[in-house]
């Protein structure tokens, strides 16, 4: 430690070769990259090499210093586009273990990325560079990233110039805007990263999809304007090829067409947009497309070859808007599904704000639908902070709220997402005779019906990825709020929905929430006894609800007479009697998440009832169970996913106490079990 704070302090100027292999040793490293991270630390920040340009939208490619290099190996054309995908951010171990190796990492992946990442390297140097010169590839504390400027990689120029286009629209600059969008659409040769379709469906992927249409329907409006139509025609039309239901990109391509002097391919894209909504949707054309077919109809547009038409004041800035015609069938429905508030809700401030961070902060997603997942051990309370935030901003969601509990850990079986799509269109006005029967025609109208509003999603107590990513809408003014038990890390790293991972309360709001259940006046008779109730549940509210729940039917009980026969007796001092019940509320919580784990894995948590329950690593369950530690180590991280165990520190897990003492329950019975069959 005294070494690797006197290198980073800049107290040692060349540290001896030795020094540094052992410390690449010690932090899983090599010596490369401490290298390059000394060499980073004395010199100002190099915004990469100049001479290097790197290419993701469309096929991957290296310009260095003029000379295009081809990567026709597949793991080093992977990482080099995840990274370029990342940049500025980083790209973690494990998301680059996951991209390299879909199905499955190996075990010695980490050192594999060590190689690959060298390989990468060699590719990254112009020539002419010296050997000692930093590379742009670095190591970071979680990873790797590209230290580069944001112009040397085609993806963040665009995104850049796109910014610029929209602000300056925006700020009523349009021959500014339409600079910027020009350039940005021209930073495109094709589908993002062409070559590697998994990669084309990361959440930075599919979000710089979505910014590249926005970016050209303002490019074509901006064109229209300024007399130019036909620049942008041929970019309508292969992008509205790709959303044929998109209808604003078929309004702009109507209208380019329409002022290109095309106006009869302007009407028969109209009437082809038109059989296709009623065919796959049973919808009419939406406002805006039938505002762009007026207008076509009456000559209301810039006529070919930059003349105003006749009907069009040649000083007005902007096309005239006309009126729509009166809106056919009834108004859209407006769901209000979310269920009461709990009483009892105490504390989660801190969780809430991030909610709000994560929801509803504007400006910060570039076109992303907002979504988040609030993970959890049972009983913590993750429905009762999903429903305190989502009544809190109602006001934020005008059209409606729809919620649906997908059973992903109870007794009967989970719903699976057709039936929660058939349960959310329903909700929307759709006739049950008009839900389609396939995943992907429902998908399809359950988002164009909330296209356009701004509508809250809840889901509550998912199983998996499968069940929520077909709910996700499609339109960035809605938010997706996500409950579960289970990480569901791929959700994380497809659709970009942000985790809030909830412990247990701590002890003032513990004691908050037992004052709440049995009166401020009894718990601040016996605060010391009421803490360590707190404790006992492990700021579980489930666990601290049911326990109280003996207290309230016993007055005369005090909560530090209570809390000695618990210590005793277990959940319940008298276990002959009520004490059942108590014991099935809180344990069968815990046995649905307990039930479907691996048989390894339960093994290994039945075998955490040994230990203290804090401060675990992959080497206690090396002497517990004789596992190898990377058996161990997978077996911890898969309680973790499962919300059974959390790790507090890297590599290092706790339990919460409930649960730890399920574990002991669990030991007993196998033990017992094994002493009556012996």
């Amino acid at each position: 430690m005294r070494a690797l704070r006197d290198i980073e302090s800049g107290r040692v100027e060349q540290p001896q070769t030795r020094t540094l292999r052992r410390l690449a040793d010690v932090l899983g490293l090599d010596v490369g990259d401490i290298r390059t991270s000394v060499s980073r630390s004395r010199r100002p920040a190099n915004p990469g090499e100049p001479g290097l340009r790197i290419g993701i939208l469309g096929a991957l490619s290296i310009d260095r210093g003029g000379t295009v290099t081809e990567v026709r190996a597949c793991k080093l054309r992977r990482l080099l586009s995840l990274l370029a995908l990342c940049h500025p951010e980083s790209a973690s171990l494990d998301e680059i273990g996951r991209t390299l190796w879909p199905k499955e990492p190996p075990r010695s992946y980490q050192n594999l990325i060590h190689t690959y990442v060298s390989q990468a390297r060699g590719l990254l140097r112009v020539p002419g560079a010296g050997q000692a010169d930093p590379s742009p590839l670095i190591r970071t504390p979680i990873g790797y990233a590209l230290s580069v400027g944001r112009d040397q990689i085609d993806l963040t120029r665009f995104q850049d110039l796109a910014d610029r286009a929209r602000r300056a629209h925006a700020g009523g600059d349009p021959a500014a805007a339409y600079e910027f969008a020009a350039l940005a659409h021209r930073c495109w040769r094709g589908p993002i990263l062409t070559e590697e379709p998994q990669l084309a469906l990361h959440p930075a992927a599919t979000a710089a999809t979505r910014q590249r249409t926005e970016n050209l329907l303002l490019y074509a409006e901006l064109a229209v304007r300024f007399h130019q139509p036909e620049l942008v025609v041929p970019a309508l039309y292969t992008a509205a090829e790709d959303e044929p239901l998109n209808e604003r990109l078929q309004a702009r391509l109507m209208l380019a067409l329409a002022c290109c002097g095309e106006q009869s391919e302007a009407l028969r894209v109209f009437a082809e947009v038109s059989r296709r909504l009623d065919a796959e949707l049973g919808l009419q054309p939406g406002q805006e497309l039938r505002q762009a077919h007026v207008r076509i109809l009456q000559q209301q547009l810039t006529a070919p070859g930059g003349a105003p038409a006749a009907r069009q004041p040649a000083a007005a800035p902007r096309d005239p808007v006309v009126p729509a015609p009166a809106p056919a069938g009834p108004p859209e429905a407006r769901p209000s599904q979310l269920p009461g508030l709990n009483r009892h809700f105490v504390g989660r401030a801190a969780h809430l704000r991030e909610l709000d961070r994560l929801l509803l902060a504007p400006g910060e997603r570039d076109g992303q639908v907002p979504a988040a997942l609030i993970t959890g051990p049972p009983g913590v309370g993750k429905t009762a902070l999903a429903l305190r935030w989502a009544h809190r901003v109602l006001g934020r969601f005008p059209d409606g709220q729809l919620y649906v509990d997908l059973h992903g850990h109870a007794r009967q079986r989970p719903l699976d997402a057709l039936e929660a799509m058939a349960s959310f269109l329903r909700a929307l006005g759709v006739p049950g005779d008009r839900i389609p029967g396939t995943l992907g025609e429902a998908t399809s109208l359950y988002r164009t019906r909330l296209s356009g509003r701004r509508v809250l999603v809840l889901v509550d107590n998912a199983w998996d990825e499968e069940q929520i990513r077909p709910l996700i809408p499609g339109d960035a003014g809605c938010a997706v709020l996500v409950t579960s038990r289970n990480a569901l890390p791929d959700l994380a790293a497809r659709e970009g929905v942000q985790r809030v991972a909830l412990d247990g309360l701590d002890d003032d709001e513990a004691l908050a929430l037992l004052g709440r259940l049995l009166g401020p006046e009894r718990v601040g008779r016996e605060p010391l006894a009421a803490m360590a109730l707190g404790k006992y549940c492990g700021g579980l509210p489930l666990v601290l609800r049911t326990l109280a729940t003996r207290l309230v039917q016993h007055p005369c009980l005090g909560i530090a007479q209570y809390y000695t026969g618990l210590q005793i007796g277990g959940l319940s001092p008298q276990p002959a009697d009520a004490g059942d019940g108590l014991l099935c509320s809180v344990q069968a919580a815990f046995e649905l998440s307990y039930r479907v784990l691996p048989e390894p894995a339960r093994r290994v948590f039945r075998l955490l009832g040994r230990t203290r329950g804090t401060d675990i690593t992959s080497y206690t369950l090396t002497e517990l169970a004789g596992l190898p530690p990377g058996e161990a180590r997978w077996a911890l991280c898969r309680l973790a996913d499962a919300s059974m165990v959390r790790e507090h520190v890297l590599g290092r897990f706790d339990v919460p106490a409930p649960l730890l003492r399920y574990a002991r329950t669990l030991l007993g019975q196998e033990e017992a079990e094994r002493f009556r069959t012996a």
